[in-house]
């Protein structure tokens, strides 16, 4: 017999958005996306603000960096890449033992929005 698994939500830190979670976790496995809580216009201050949310949701969810499977990197110009790269560095660490799969690319984000993050990880 197969045992059922139940999907845990992770609430949405933004109390008004409708109709999506922040995350999802089924068994071991942890899934998480979001979006920089700041306003500045600025591509490092975006990433390092959104770098310390998903350092909560990972927490809060049972994993950290070191456990991040894959990571789905959006960014709202490529040119802001080599600077959205060297954060990235800065946040996975040196040891390429936790370095995730990645991948990067141009999306048109909505409003204040230069980075969108997905990221897909192992409790601990």
């Amino acid at each position: 017999m197969t045992a059922i698994r139940t999907i845990k939500r992770v609430p949405h830190p933004w109390q008004h958005v409708k109709g999506r979670s922040a995350g999802s976790i089924l068994g071991d496995l942890v899934w998480l996306a979001g979006v920089a809580d700041t306003d500045a216009p600025d591509i490092e201050v975006q990433t390092t603000d959104l770098f310390a949310k998903l350092d909560r949701l990972l927490a809060d969810a049972g994993a950290d960096r070191t456990r991040i499977l894959s990571a789905s990197i959006h960014l709202a110009d490529l040119k802001d890449k080599p600077v959205f790269d060297r954060a990235w560095d800065r946040w996975v660490g040196a040891d390429p033992a936790h370095w995730p799969q990645r991948t990067c690319v141009g999306a048109e984000l909505i409003g204040r929005y230069l980075v969108e993050i997905m990221l897909v990880a192992v409790k601990r």
